[in-house]
């Protein structure tokens, strides 16, 4: 597991909250973050926002087609359920790791991805109520794109790595599963089992810690 690296952790919100005058935005904005790059997923019902750092990055998740969403091959995911987190009590979480995803997985593929190109897909993600985990077909950090799409990432804030620092789930892991791996390589630095609301608490090294997904500083 040594080579497994974290890729990006996502969150849904309510598309209001990912622009300006948003909480998730206006919070992110108050500790010095820059967006870094927006996305349509075609096909999929969902956009996003980004924000980069040196090792990944993270990113605000929000549908804008419900009926694009209930007709995508990503179903299986749980993307509705998780969106409406707040009524569904599922987890609105995800956890990309660059490298081959541990345990047993399901393969996703859009018509939008370029040729050869699929996700690996957690099976713990079946329940909604757990994270979903998934392997991410990109292989180098935004501190290494080519592209532009990280911007300046978060420099300006003098901040540099995003951690997961605590993941609160409501049942032990799967042994040997995503999750578990995740936790025992360190990309996940501590587990919590408790029941309530999902959260995750994030570093944004040096010296600053988020919890989500309320977007309050811990």
């Amino acid at each position: 597991m040594a080579d497994l690296e974290l890729d990006h952790l996502f969150v849904f919100v309510d598309p209001a909250d990912a622009q300006p005058g948003g909480v998730a935005f206006d919070r992110l904005a108050a500790l010095g973050l820059e967006p870094s790059f927006t996305r349509r997923h075609v096909g999929q019902g969902t956009a996003n926002l980004c924000y980069a750092f040196d090792n990944a990055y993270l990113e605000l998740l929000f549908v804008v087609d419900e009926s694009e969403l209930k007709a995508s091959p990503l179903g299986r995911a749980g993307f509705a359920q998780r969106a409406a987190w707040r009524q569904t009590g599922a987890s609105p979480f995800g956890i990309a790791c660059r490298g081959d995803l541990p345990g047993k997985s399901w393969t996703y593929r859009n018509p939008d991805f370029p040729p050869g190109v699929s996700i690996a897909m957690s099976e713990e993600g079946d329940d909604p109520a757990m994270p979903l985990a998934f392997s991410s077909p990109v292989h180098a950090p935004p501190a290494d794109w080519t592209d532009g799409r990280a911007g300046r990432r978060q420099t300006a804030a003098g901040l540099t790595q995003l951690t997961i620092e605590r993941l609160t789930l409501p049942r032990l892991p799967v042994a040997g599963g995503a999750l578990d791996s995740f936790h025992r390589a360190g990309l996940i630095k501590a587990l919590e089992i408790a029941e309530g609301e999902p959260e995750l608490l994030i570093g944004l090294e040096p010296g600053r810690r988020l919890r989500l997904p309320l977007f309050m500083a811990a």
